[in-house]
């Protein structure tokens, strides 16, 4: 059967293309974005792959640095521990030297001493005798209104005899303030 189409060449439509040729045209569309995806992709990791290249390098060169401000590190950890404990060990210091000076001035003319220790919990421990318990307590007294001493007390005291003459055997203990340099100073 022959097909003759009449009407006029500008009320003619167009012949519809083909459903292959539509999906050939799409086929190749989606080709041609894929290959494109696939070198922008690969272009882009070139580029990464050229930057991981640089980055490592300058992390090779690094390292020693690196070892060195670690290594510096550890010293000044070392350096700082050390400080710290002379700072404690300093802090512990008793300044002897001090401690009789402000002695002499605090204690009363009826008591003498017999010995004077810094005891493991940091006090300081004067042993020694008084002629009666009020000199002893005088003895106290200029202790804990000296500024170089506080927290005063009064561990043993009892009567002995000493020769002919009756005495008080003491033994008392002060804390070092923090303001024995300004004592030492006065």
């Amino acid at each position: 059967m022959i097909r003759i189409n009449l009407l006029p060449r500008e009320r003619m439509r167009a012949p519809a293309p083909a459903p292959l040729r539509v999906g050939g045209v799409v086929v190749a569309l989606l080709l041609a974005a894929v290959v494109v995806a696939t070198l922008f992709l690969n272009a882009r990791n070139a580029a990464v792959r050229e930057e991981i290249a640089v980055i490592n390098a300058e992390i090779t060169e690094l390292e020693p640095r690196v070892a060195r401000v670690e290594q510096l590190k550890r010293l000044i950890e070392v350096a700082e521990r050390k400080e710290q404990m002379l700072k404690r060990l300093e802090a512990a210091r008793i300044p002897w030297d001090q401690v009789l000076l402000e002695l002499r001035v605090v204690i009363p003319r009826n008591v003498w001493l017999t010995s004077v220790s810094a005891a493991q919990d940091g006090n300081l421990v004067f042993n020694g005798f008084g002629l009666s318990y009020t000199d002893v307590a005088r003895f106290m007294v200029n202790l804990e209104s000296s500024r170089m001493f506080e927290s005063t007390d009064l561990t043993v005291s009892q009567r002995q005899l000493m020769g002919s003459r009756q005495t008080i055997n003491f033994s008392v203990t002060s804390h070092l303030t923090s303001r024995r340099t300004e004592a030492s100073s006065r």
